[in-house]
This record gives structure tokens, C-alpha cells and sequence, in this order.
């Protein structure tokens, strides 16, 4: 990635329909505000392009300490859903190294929760059909995997695969 590269946000993101009234609500509801977000959201992206930990990690520092924790974990959200449609290669990076930041596993927590009502309100039974790792993953066979995907965006896709493990999966990771 070149400096001055400009980013701009996936025309199907739909940040802007989703988490626009939360944000209006929990934050400012002026233009100027929601400029600066979607600024800091772009910043966001562009930074995490470059796979750097450790830029990440100065620049969220320093966003924290101007900008507010609660500020910076909204657009770190947003930038994350947005990589997912956009970047899938940054979009794993961030998950798979940055899943540690609050914001990160906020989102891997509540993707967790919407893949166990889904298994459940599908006919599913806990410790029958699926239970958890010790890294708190869910384990579950390729069938049911199978069906609580087969009505799923792409992206949310990409979110749900961070958080299940099948036998084959499994058994890969322990060659």
C-alpha cells in the first residue's frame, strides 16, 4: 500500500444503514461527528492494510487517548465489517492477530451467540451436536455447519468460520 493511497468503503457495506442510528444515538448526531468518523474509519482500514501490530497498536493508542475508547472501538467494528467485504486477506490478519482487542473480541463474542441461537432455534442439542473447545470455539460436524451456513451473507460467513471447528479442522491442526 502507497502513502496517499485513498480508500474508499464497498458501495454494498451497509455500515452506514445499520450502524448509522446507534452511532447517531450513543455518540453526536451532527454531520461534522459522522464525517470525522467515517474519516477515522477509511484511517482504519488503511492502517490495518499494512498487517503492522505494532502500527496498529501506536495508532490506537494514540486514537484512545484523543478520541475516547468507546469512539475507537466503534469505527476498529465498522472497519473490521468492512474488511470483510472488501480485503478478506487484512480481514483474517486483523482477526487472527488482533483478536485480543477489545473490539475484535466483542464482535467474535456476539458472533458466537448468533451462531448458538442459530444452531439451537435450527433443532440443534448442545453437547450433542456441538460444544466448545478450551479456546471456546464451537465444535460441530460438517453437516450441521453445513446448515446454519446455508442461509448466511458471505461475509457474515467469514465471521462464523472464526468461531467453528469441525473433526476435520480438528484433526489438521493436530498434524
Amino acid at each position: 500500500m502507497q502513502g496517499g493511497e485513498q480508500i474508499h468503503l464497498h458501495p454494498s457495506f451497509s455500515f452506514w444503514t445499520s450502524w448509522l442510528p446507534f452511532f447517531a444515538v450513543t455518540h453526536w448526531c451532527n454531520m461534522e461527528d459522522l464525517e470525522l468518523f467515517h474519516f477515522h474509519l477509511e484511517r482504519a482500514i488503511y492502517i490495518l492494510n499494512f498487517k503492522d501490530k505494532k502500527l496498529a497498536e501506536c495508532w490506537v493508542t494514540q486514537l484512545n487517548s484523543n478520541m475516547g475508547f468507546q469512539y475507537t472501538e466503534s469505527f476498529l467494528t465498522a472497519a473490521v465489517l468492512e474488511l470483510s467485504i472488501t480485503n478478506i486477506e487484512t480481514f483474517h490478519w486483523v482477526l487472527d492477530n488482533l483478536s485480543g482487542w477489545k473490539p475484535y473480541a466483542q464482535l467474535l463474542a456476539q458472533v458466537t451467540k448468533f451462531i448458538l441461537n442459530k444452531l439451537i432455534n435450527k433443532g440443534f442439542i448442545p453437547s450433542q451436536d456441538f460444544s466448545f473447545d478450551a479456546q471456546g470455539k464451537i465444535l460441530l460436524h460438517e453437516h450441521t455447519k453445513a446448515v446454519i451456513m446455508a442461509d448466511t451473507s458471505d461475509s457474515d460467513q467469514l465471521l462464523m468460520e472464526k468461531v467453528l471447528l469441525t473433526p476435520t479442522q480438528v484433526y489438521s491442526l493436530r498434524k
